[in-house]
């Protein structure tokens, strides 16, 4: 759901950018505290992270040059490779006979929701309501999966990986009200209203077309 209230609107912004610092501050928990695997993998998310607050905030603009858009895609790259790589690290036998696979379930979650976002950014307002349900209710299965995951470190003493899973969770929300925001003035395909919208655009439902 949208802030539509006109406070929370106003206040939206301060918890935003307040979640984002408190999660800068714990990448260098992790680098400091934590593998260097983990560090690695906490800086490619808070590129990531601000890369979407960027384009989800500006959904209805196009890029404002070629410089904007080669240079958020390429920060994306580069976030993805090392997401990609921390994943592998998640994964290796010896880090998981150490850790445990949580963290290797924990990143292949979170993958697949920045894949259904990369959608929402690529294909803003095109889809029918049908995929609005299916894509936003596959991000609610994996949240909640996400919610297990800072169970189960909390229930293992690890309160830091509990404190920061928390936190990504009201990161990527104040994401997601952004690209809510954006489809709450955008009629579906197919439905009258998005009908309507295209007669309106059409020049043949123009003045000129009143007068035959």
């Amino acid at each position: 759901m949208a802030v539509a209230h006109p406070f929370p609107r106003r206040a939206f912004p301060y918890f935003k950018w307040t979640v984002f610092s408190l999660l800068g501050v714990n990448v260098f928990l992790f680098f400091t505290e934590q593998t260097l695997v983990e560090g690695l993998d906490s800086l490619a998310w808070v590129t990531l992270l601000l890369l979407f607050e960027w384009e989800t905030s500006q959904l209805d603009k196009p890029y404002v040059s070629p410089w904007e858009k080669w240079g958020i895609h390429a920060g994306r790259m580069l976030a993805y490779g090392l997401i990609l790589h921390s994943a592998a690290g998640y994964g290796a036998v010896d880090y998981i006979a150490e850790h445990g696979p949580v963290d290797l379930w924990n990143a292949l979650t979170w993958i697949g929701i920045v894949l259904l976002l990369e959608y929402d950014v690529y294909s803003p307002g095109e889809y029918a309501r049908w995929e609005w349900y299916l894509r936003n209710g596959a991000k609610l299965v994996l949240y909640a999966a996400l919610f297990v995951f800072a169970l189960l470190w909390g229930l293992d003493g690890e309160w830091l990986d509990t404190y920061d899973a928390l936190l990504w969770i009201l990161c990527f929300f104040a994401i997601e009200i952004n690209v809510l925001e954006f489809e709450e003035d955008i009629p579906y395909p197919g439905t009258p209203e998005a009908q309507a919208a295209t007669a309106a655009a059409s020049p043949v439902a123009g003045p000129a077309s009143e007068e035959v």
